[in-house]
């Protein structure tokens, strides 16, 4: 029941986080490359980028979990409607998808470094991302997805936000990241209450997923709470 597909993409993905995801790496990369496939199972979209995998629409849960076990992707996201049993070779962690909420901040767009600064960016989000250690593959990524309007990289003083992407004015953030030296001075609350203020002002929104350590943090500076779900895992 799952069959590879290389077109008609847009018109089969769900209007939700997983569907704009899967649609912005199809705009991004197309269907064409082994490291970023598209397949059908059901009504719903499997969607692989290197070692990770989104799913979205009503797929066939048995045989998405048999694709699983074959492929054994690094991680899993899935909505909560969907429920997997993966066994023991995968966690789940909670997450928690806010609406980013405007808020009183001092900064000015003017003095956000927007799509340069890589290497400082990658810096910052190494001490912060245990999983990011290749400078070269999150460069090629992100770099790639920049030049196609997908992806943003901002940085402001030692802070760092990046635009997974922007689909029919739906904004998602994502790695948001403060060097160890610069934490606790509320420059990444100021950064996001900034982003959330200039979508608001374009008449998009603006939403990140919070695990569960991090929920209190986006909840105290007024971020809403719209919808929740499981990361899948694979436990090494």
């Amino acid at each position: 029941m799952i069959t590879r597909i290389y077109e008609g993409i847009r018109s089969l993905v769900s209007d939700d986080y997983y569907g704009w995801k899967i649609l912005a790496y199809y705009l991004s990369y197309g269907a064409g490359y082994d490291f970023c496939k598209f397949y059908s199972c059901g009504n719903g979209i499997i969607h692989t980028y290197n070692t990770n995998m989104v799913i979205c629409g009503s797929i066939d849960i048995s045989e998405t979990e048999l694709f699983i076990k074959m492929t054994k992707p690094a991680a899993v996201e899935v909505s909560s409607s969907t429920p997997l049993q993966l066994g023991e070779e995968y966690t789940q962690k909670h997450r928690t998808l806010f609406q980013a909420i405007p808020g009183f901040t001092d900064i000015d767009m003017a003095d956000v470094k927007v799509n340069t600064c890589t290497e400082k960016c990658f810096e910052i989000l190494s001490e912060g991302f245990e999983n990011l250690t290749d400078y070269g593959a999150w460069y090629v990524d992100i770099s790639h997805r920049i030049r196609h309007g997908s992806a943003v990289l901002y940085l402001y003083d030692s802070t760092t936000i990046s635009q997974q992407f922007n689909i029919n004015g739906n904004i998602f953030l994502s790695h948001i990241a403060t060097a160890k030296s610069a934490r606790e001075k509320g420059t990444a609350r100021r950064l996001l209450y900034k982003l959330a203020q200039e979508a608001d002002l374009r008449g998009e929104m603006a939403y990140l997923f919070a695990l569960d350590h991090r929920r209190s943090f986006y909840e105290g500076i007024g971020f809403t709470p719209v919808d929740e779900d499981f990361l899948y895992e694979m436990v090494y």
